[in-house]
């Protein structure tokens, strides 16, 4: 003993290790104990607030839900006023189920006694089953006396029909629970045709709202108005049960409280027994419908992460105790720790490791002030050395700065000159034709035949136009027909068939022996805003490009259109673009192939032509008979009489 009291009174380390040991644990505690208190309500808190918010993530994907649903009805109700007859009311009412995959069932039913042909009733229907849409005239049946139809028709406004089971003897129908969103249809003096039903699946929506549990074993109800459950995980339970139904014989005060103050539209959270377990209910109504959510947390979910941080605290307590006698010792012997540190930093500088970061000492002692005098040395040294590796950095990227100028400079006047290479071949190759036919006319006019005479001239007209294209094209590459483009569009309603002919028949007097097709799925009457010359100089530049450039023998134009658009799609057959090459096709005076006819701006100015008219143009990529152009114009503004 007296020589563990001499050991201990002369070993400064061990003293101070002891000291910092049991000082360390008393802290240790207390701030344990405390933690203890303070994670519990944390948890509670955790809970409440994950509760919440997975809950009004559920509300609002209820209301994304119901709303997706309000507005597809919307849209389509207007399109069904103004075509409101029997074949239009089948293909609307398959069309709704189809572009819509929440929509389990739609039904369009007409006023008794609107079409006479048949009878007093009729009422088209679609349903979805599993994959396959059932569409059919419903049997008759005194439809208007049901509350989907009688209280839209009645109110004269849309309403969501309380959830019920469409179960009509005879007659297509639903196999499953339903909830129905009904409108009233219009015509234009406001009398009543009929009634827009569509129809969600009740199971469907509980599965999507259930999916989300922000513990393993919570779970979501929703209630109607009358208290009946709409979702539940027990699902023989919807709409066949209540809120307010005794469990085993007997009535639960909390179960009865929780089901009046969601009937009643409240929100709030609670513990509450709920089937003999505590659990935190979380609550609030579903806006726009009469319906209210609550998510059912078991409490022992909720306390499960304190049990297992109360685990951890004690494996860490356990460890820590082990530990922090040997923490505690080690800590004395690091006072020295800088002595050494400075040794090895030292060696690394002497190295040539400039780099290498000495601390500073906040003490005042011998090993601090020497510790500061090298952080000084090195902190200068490093400066240099870094100012050094500036400059050099700051050179390298100027020569890469003037290389790749130079390189730009060389390849500007490489694309230079082949652009005067080739534009002085383009012009004099056609000058050349006109002038040697011309002469020839001239000359021997009188020896030609009619035939003759007329194939000579439509060689020179041929280039003529040639030579008139490629002038505009050089006009309208500069600056200034830029300018001029921008400010001389000429808007006006331009029927699309009518352009589409004209351009046709421009191709067909330059080039008689090819032959376009044409095929439209629009009237000659539909048209849309537009400057009717751009518009047709960009069809007829690549109608020109195919007849030029393919094999002349499947070149076709076809005008299709969409709810928001309308395409030109150019076809032809041939070699087509090689795809290493596609990406320049719109770069200005780029010609993958250079002993090719054209200054290579046509398809340039085409698609800066149908941008400024408000369009795009694209080259389909997976066309690999030949070339595929698709031009898509907006139709917002078209107009179809």
């Amino acid at each position: 003993m007296g020589k563990l009291t001499k050991y201990l009174r002369h070993s400064l380390p061990t003293k101070i290790s002891l000291v910092m040991f049991f000082f360390t644990v008393l802290v240790f505690a207390l701030v344990n104990s405390f933690s203890m208190v303070m994670s519990q309500r944390h948890f509670h808190t955790v809970a409440i607030n994950n509760a919440s918010e997975a809950l009004s993530t559920v509300v609002a994907r209820a209301e994304r839900y119901l709303q997706s649903i309000e507005t597809a009805t919307n849209a389509s109700a207007w399109l069904i006023e103004e075509n409101f007859c029997p074949d239009s009311l089948l293909a609307y009412s398959r069309r709704m189920v189809q572009e819509n995959a929440l929509v389990s069932g739609c039904s369009i039913s007409a006023r008794p006694d609107l079409f006479p042909e048949f009878e007093r009733y009729f009422s088209a229907y679609t349903v979805r089953e599993k994959d396959t849409l059932i569409t059919t005239i419903q049997d008759q049946y005194e439809y208007f006396e049901y509350d989907w139809y009688r209280k839209a028709a009645v109110s004269g406004k849309p309403v969501w029909v309380e959830p019920f089971m469409d179960d009509k003897d005879g007659s297509l129908s639903a196999d499953h629970m339903i909830a129905s969103y009904c409108r009233p249809l219009y015509n234009k003096e406001h009398k009543l045709l009929g009634v827009i039903s569509t129809d969600i699946s009740l199971p469907e929506f509980s599965k999507t709202l259930s999916s989300i549990k922000p513990y393993p074993h919570s779970y979501l109800i929703v209630v109607g108005q009358d208290g009946r459950y709409y979702v539940h995980r027990d699902s023989t339970k919807i709409v066949n049960h209540t809120i307010f139904e005794p469990v085993d014989g007997r009535y639960i005060p909390d179960k009865l409280s929780l089901g009046y103050d969601m009937t009643a539209g409240h929100s709030g959270r609670v513990h509450a027994d709920i089937g003999g377990v505590t659990c935190l209910v979380c609550y609030q109504p579903i806006p726009g419908t009469t319906a209210s959510a609550a998510l059912i947390c078991p409490e022992s979910d909720v306390l499960q992460g304190y049990r297992h941080y109360n685990a951890r605290m004690l494996i860490v307590v356990f460890f820590f105790l082990i530990i922090i006698y040997f923490i505690c010792r080690r800590t004395v012997a690091r006072a020295f720790a800088p002595v050494k540190l400075l040794e090895e930093q030292s060696q690394r500088i002497a190295d040539g490791d400039y780099s290498t970061v000495i601390a500073r000492s906040t003490t005042n002692s011998v090993v601090g002030r020497l510790q500061n005098s090298f952080a000084d040395m090195q902190e200068i040294l490093n400066s240099h050395i870094q100012e050094l590796n500036a400059a050099i950095a700051e050179s390298e990227k100027r020569n890469q700065q003037l290389q790749k100028a130079n390189s730009t400079l060389e390849e500007a006047i490489r694309r230079q000159s082949e652009f005067v290479a080739n534009m002085t071949h383009q012009i004099r190759t056609p000058l050349n034709l006109i002038m040697g036919f011309s002469q020839l006319l001239r000359e021997a006019g009188d020896t030609l035949s009619p035939e003759e005479k007329q194939a000579l001239l439509h060689v020179i007209d041929y280039h003529t136009m040639t030579l008139s294209r490629m002038s505009l094209m050089l006009y309208d590459s500069s600056d200034r027909g830029y300018h001029d483009e921008m400010v001389s569009f000429n808007y006006d309603y331009v029927s699309c068939n009518a352009v589409a002919k004209e351009c046709i028949g421009d191709v067909n007097r330059y080039f008689p022996n090819v032959t376009v097709k044409f095929e439209t799925a629009i009237g000659d009457s539909f048209a849309i805003i537009t400057d009717h010359l751009y518009l047709m100089r960009s069809i007829r530049e690549i109608l020109y490009n195919s007849a030029k450039y393919s094999d002349g023998k499947n070149i076709s134009l076809r005008i299709e259109t969409s709810k928001t658009a309308v395409r030109f799609i150019f076809e032809d057959t041939g070699t087509g673009i090689p795809p290493k090459y596609q990406e320049h096709l719109f770069t200005p005076f780029y010609k993958y192939d250079n002993l090719s006819e054209g200054l290579g701006v046509g398809l340039p100015l085409t698609k800066r032509h149908v941008i400024l008219l408000g369009g795009t143009l694209e080259l389909d990529p997976d066309y690999t008979k030949g070339c595929r152009f698709i031009m898509t114009f907006p139709i917002e503004s078209s107009m179809n009489h």
